[in-house]
């Protein structure tokens, strides 16, 4: 099964109203910090690892312990096994939706007000649905029916409208308990939909889940930012690395076992008799015990003795096993950087999950947590650290988690972003956005009459997108320019303005095409992050009424790609002009320049020539880009007067954008 959905109330950031949050195989939470990221990994824990060392006053949202945190979970994709398990609990679409419900308790005559913090008790438990039939005889619960109650039904006549359930079984006499309650469990798996029945909503008593819900969801393993790996390490029987210490002793033999045990328990008698003498020949064991029973002060009739217990073969053959790294140095992992430390945690849980699914003969499959996975990681690690979780993604398992990074995001796979921003308006509380794949083939058959699928629109973000563009989502605002030339030039304007764009968090994002603005504009759009748009209008130098052939067709699609983009940003565009070439403009939320930027910002100079000249020469090239650099460089620091004026206005709007609406269309 897989974890579709969730939707968290009371919780840390999380106000009364909650917050919904898909969950893809691949889920990237995104945003500054103090945004509520890591709350979505610590509700997940709570859910799947409830323990009350967990739970503080603060998991409260704004410390409220009067409203009780809810965490509702949706599972889908249930494979033909859990199907059978979880069949009465499953809504009309197959789906599981579990419930948890955290409070505080107050012990019977407490007060809130007379509870200390250190005497909080949590309660927690986990609600949802059941099907249940509507005649006694075939309600299908966690025990067997008593015998009287069989009885009583026997007598009946046990029909579903056609079907007889007494058919199934081998005999016409009153069956067992255990054979009717197996008999019942076969009618409820091979006869649901005929089977009267009704939805009741409970608790774990009501439903009778709680040992179901124990050993059949999918582990969860979180790993926060700061973990100690030597917590990790602890050979413990309920800890990833103990079950596997544990596996690898329950292999060997029984033969080996008995043999190792007889040696050992003759060589440790024999080491206890040769040490147990005291300076004057006496035994030191017998005057420890004397004392006990001495010191006890008490006659129970009881007699106390330590004992040394037989030797067992796991404490010889693994003792306080460790886990080593070889880099050059062969030395404990945890004297290696804290980089390899993280991924070997990576690695941990992921070996004592497939070795659970060889164990356990089970399809249960894992879902992945992880903290700022870049911590620690040197760039090329980092490209590897991602691609390794989208592999661990492509299988049964999930990875969710947080990331200040932008190589831990691609544009490309924008669906998995869950981008979470801070509202202070009043009490402080988180939104996420969340923009969905079929959200944007619905706007491209809306808006131009085509049918896309995943694969062609994955493939077109993949070659239009580099690392470059995914800054954009961890930016406040973006300004979409065209090309390198505006990229290079335009951070050095604004500078010389006093207009520092890293410090307000805004990214520049080359689109390397007027073409390619439009998908990068409805991206970022849509996960509500508002967007400046500068772009060129390609007016041809030719008059329009003048151009024929290639001239004509390269002038009209500029014209339908500017009709395009002012459409995007609210324009209203006279579909019966043939030509759309406008003026140079500075709106609110785009600029276009009627020719070029370099035309708007450059060519207008009367020393153009001469700086493009000994731009050509200082950098040996008549690279545009650097050509802008060494305009913008110049102008700053030689001629200031002789910057555009176009630049102030630029900096005013940007500093005044705010995201508006949707840029998607709903219908044509």
């Amino acid at each position: 099964m897989k974890t579709s959905s969730l939707k968290i109330q009371n919780f840390k950031t999380f106000d009364a109203e909650g917050i919904p949050l898909s969950m893809t195989d691949l889920t990237a939470l995104i945003g500054e910090n103090s945004t509520g990221k890591s709350n979505i990994l610590e509700a997940l824990d709570l859910f799947f690892n409830f323990s009350k060392s967990k739970m503080s006053k603060r998991s409260f949202h704004h410390d409220d312990v009067t409203k009780g945190i809810i965490i509702e979970v949706k599972f889908t994709d249930l494979n033909d096994s859990e199907l059978k398990k979880f069949n009465i609990h499953l809504n009309e679409n197959k789906e599981l939706i579990i419930i948890q419900k955290i409070k505080l308790v107050i012990p019977e005559g407490k007060t809130l007000e007379t509870l200390d913090e250190d005497e909080y008790e949590y309660e927690e438990e986990k609600h949802g649905t059941k099907w249940e039939a509507t005649e006694d005889w075939a309600k299908l619960g966690p025990k067997a029916p008593t015998k009287t109650n069989i009885k009583s039904w026997w007598k009946k006549e046990l029909k579903i409208g056609n079907f007889n359930f007494k058919e199934l079984f081998d005999s016409s006499d009153e069956p067992p308990p255990e054979m009717y309650q197996e008999k019942l469990q076969t009618l409820w798996d091979e006869h649901f939909d005929i089977i009267p029945k009704e939805k009741i909503v409970g608790d774990e008593k009501v439903l009778g889940w709680k040992n179901k819900l124990k050993g059949n969801l999918p582990k969860y393993f979180y790993i926060p930012a700061v973990k100690n790996i030597e917590d990790d390490l602890k050979c413990l029987k309920t800890n990833p690395f103990g079950e596997m210490i544990n596996w690898l002793s329950d292999n060997i033999s029984d033969d080996i076992k008995r043999d190792f045990t007889e040696k050992a328990e003759k060589i440790i008698n024999e080491a206890l008799e040769k040490i147990d003498k005291d300076e004057d020949g006496s035994s030191k064991i017998k005057f420890i015990n004397d004392q006990l029973n001495t010191n006890l002060g008490i006659n129970l009739d009881c007699k106390l003795e330590l004992k040394f217990g037989k030797p067992k073969i796991s404490d010889i053959v693994f003792p306080s096993p460790q886990l080593f790294a070889d880099d050059g140095y062969h030395s404990e992992i945890t004297y290696k950087g804290h980089g390899l430390q993280r991924l070997a945690i990576l690695s941990l849980l992921r070996t004592y999950n497939s070795l659970k699914k060889k164990t356990d003969m089970t399809d249960k499959n894992m879902i992945l947590a992880i903290e700022e996975p870049e911590i620690y990681l040197h760039p090329p690690v980092k490209r590897a650290a991602y691609k390794l979780l989208r592999s661990l993604s492509e299988g049964s398992d999930q990875v969710i988690y947080s990331t200040h990074d932008g190589f831990f995001v691609s544009v490309e796979y924008f669906d998995e972003i869950r981008l979470f921003r801070r509202i202070t308006a009043g009490k402080a509380k988180t939104h996420v956005y969340e923009f969905s794949l079929k959200n944007l083939i619905e706007h491209y058959k809306n808006a131009y009459g085509i049918n896309v699928d995943e694969k062609s629109l994955r493939h077109r973000f993949s070659h239009i997108c580099d690392e470059s563009k995914n800054e954009g989502f961890f930016a406040r605002k973006i300004i979409i320019i065209e090309g390198e030339t505006e990229k290079y030039s335009l951070p050095i304007y604004f500078n010389h303005k006093s207009f520092d764009i890293d410090n307000e968090r805004i990214a520049i994002i080359s689109a390397s095409s007027a073409d390619n603005i439009s998908y990068l504009y409805v991206i970022f759009n849509e996960f509500h992050i508002p967007c400046y748009i500068i772009f060129d209008g390609d007016k041809p130098v030719k008059a329009l009424h003048g151009l024929d052939g290639k001239e004509k067709e390269d002038a009209q699609n500029k014209s339908k790609r500017n009709k395009e983009l002012l459409t995007f940003v609210g324009e209203t565009i006279d579909g019966s002009v043939e030509y759309c070439f406008p003026d140079t403009a500075i709106k609110t939320n785009y600029a276009v320049w009627e020719k070029d930027f370099e035309f708007a910002f450059h060519r207008s100079l009367d020393n153009y020539e001469e700086l493009k000249g000994k731009a050509t020469k200082f950098y040996g090239t008549t690279s545009k880009p650097l050509a802008g650099r060494f305009f913008a460089s110049s102008l700053t620091t030689e001629a200031p007067e002789k910057i555009s004026p176009y630049i102030d206005k630029l900096i005013e709007n940007i500093k005044a954008l705010e995201w508006k609406k949707s840029c998607l269309c709903s219908g044509r």
